[in-house]
């Protein structure tokens, strides 16, 4: 029955956002604070999304924020300085504690896929053209740190030519990242992966289905995938 209640609230929009203002008791809490400077800035958020306590604070032109049918924020904020940058959150997708999206300079881009879930995580992408991308049905833990770049330059002490430049993150579907981790400049990890908890992702892993753990990560286990439901067998069963 409980799981018939739960289905029939999901498909109506309008009721699963009155569940979530009276779960949260945000009734009187603003939605989506703007501080906003520069001209041409868009925010785009569905009349079925769901925002509580987040902050869009932009400065720049020509920005872009996309919040799509079912998404839920909580705590989030929305960091840009730049122009013609782009962050888009995908329908039913969930920031569940809070969060940060972090955008520094020109033509960049978060993308947060269809049903991602997200309990804290600190997504940020700097330099210019530079994108993070986690794909759908993805679960983040909390304390977790995505980012393109270091923030700052390291240069060769002979030639003082900058070494680190940032690089774009790609994290495909059906991927789960357990509690204090960090996915680093350059990383593509595949499909139906796991990244154990604290672990550090230096490297990108060209195989699909493995457990990624360690510092720096590297592969514990493959051929598997995973499942958000505890899965007990039938001996096991009380």
């Amino acid at each position: 029955m409980k799981q018939r209640i739960k289905a029939f609230i999901k498909q109506r929009p309008i009721l699963l956002k009155l569940a979530l203002v009276i779960q949260t008791g945000s009734l009187l809490k603003p939605t989506l604070t703007k501080k906003i400077r520069g001209k041409q800035n868009k925010i785009t958020v569905d009349g079925s999304a769901f925002c509580v306590n987040c902050v869009a604070d932009i400065i720049g032109r020509y920005n872009t924020i996309i919040i799509e049918e079912g998404a839920r924020l909580n705590g989030v904020t929305f960091y840009i300085r730049g122009n013609s940058n782009r962050i888009f959150i995908a329908k039913q997708a969930q920031f569940k504690r809070g969060g940060s999206l972090w955008v520094e300079d020109e033509r960049c881009e978060i993308r947060i896929g269809e049903r991602t879930e997200i309990e804290d995580a600190h997504i940020a992408v700097t330099e210019p053209g530079s994108t993070i991308q986690i794909g759908k049905d993805c679960l983040l833990a909390y304390d977790i740190d995505v980012r393109t770049g270091d923030s700052h330059s390291i240069l060769d002490a002979v030639t003082q030519q900058r070494i680190n430049y940032a690089n774009d993150v790609i994290i495909d579907d059906h991927v789960w990242i357990a509690a204090h981790c960090s996915i680093l400049k350059g990383v593509h990890i595949r499909n139906d992966s796991i990244v154990a908890t604290r672990s550090v992702v230096t490297k990108s892993f060209d195989q699909e289905g493995v457990i990624i753990g360690g510092n720096p990560a590297k592969i514990l286990r493959e051929h598997i995938t995973w499942n958000r439901d505890r899965i007990y067998e039938p001996s096991a069963q009380v």
